[in-house]
Parts: structure tokens; C-alpha cells; sequence
């Protein structure tokens, strides 16, 4: 069985300083189907790479084979979390039904 995600930190953009210790980008990469067996530790990572970044969260489902209802509320609260923290997320390489989707609850959330 293949990991839920990968985690890869970009350390190139850093300093001395103690800010810039944590890396300015961070890549995460869930496989597989984020449905509800999964969506709780992939939502735990984006959580902790939130946390971790200075900057930017990327989210590549590339290798997502199906996002349920449960990975779609996953992905929302984290463009929630990373709204209020000033930082970015981005979602990419994601199937037009799961853009539709995120973009559905997303817009439903903000009215």
C-alpha cells in the first residue's frame, strides 16, 4: 500500500534567519481517494504544512484517483485555514468534477 501523501518541504528560498528556517513552499501529494478514511490524516497534514510553511501550500492530486464528499470539506477547510493564517494553498492538477465541487462549497460557504 502507497502512503496517503508525500510531504516535501522547498528549503531553497532560506536564510540565517530564524523565520526562514521553515521552508517558504510545501508540497503535499495524496493518492489513492480522499473519502472518509482518509480525508482525517490528509486534513492533519495540510493542518501541520500550513502550520510549517512561511508561504505556500501546494496540494497536488495528480494522483488522486476520487474526491468524496468528506475530501472536498477537507480541502475547503484548509483554504479556510490557510485564508486566515495570510498564507496560500493551491490545488492543482485537480479533475474538472473536483473543481466543480471545490468551487460549489467554496462560493456556498461565502454567501
Amino acid at each position: 500500500m502507497q502512503p496517503l501523501m508525500d510531504l516535501i518541504p522547498n528549503f531553497s528560498h532560506l536564510d540565517n534567519s530564524v523565520e526562514e528556517k521553515r521552508p517558504r513552499t510545501v508540497v503535499l501529494r495524496p493518492n489513492g481517494c480522499l473519502d472518509s478514511l482518509s480525508s482525517p490524516t490528509f486534513t492533519k497534514a495540510l493542518e501541520q504544512a500550513l502550520q510549517l510553511t512561511t508561504d505556500t501550500v501546494v496540494v497536488d492530486l495528480l494522483w488522486v484517483d476520487t474526491v468524496e464528499a468528506e475530501g472536498i470539506s477537507s480541502l475547503i477547510a484548509g483554504l479556510e485555514q490557510a485564508s486566515a493564517l495570510g498564507k496560500t494553498l493551491s490545488l492543482r492538477f485537480m479533475d474538472v468534477a473536483t473543481q466543480a465541487a471545490v468551487e460549489t462549497a467554496y462560493h456556498r460557504q461565502c454567501v
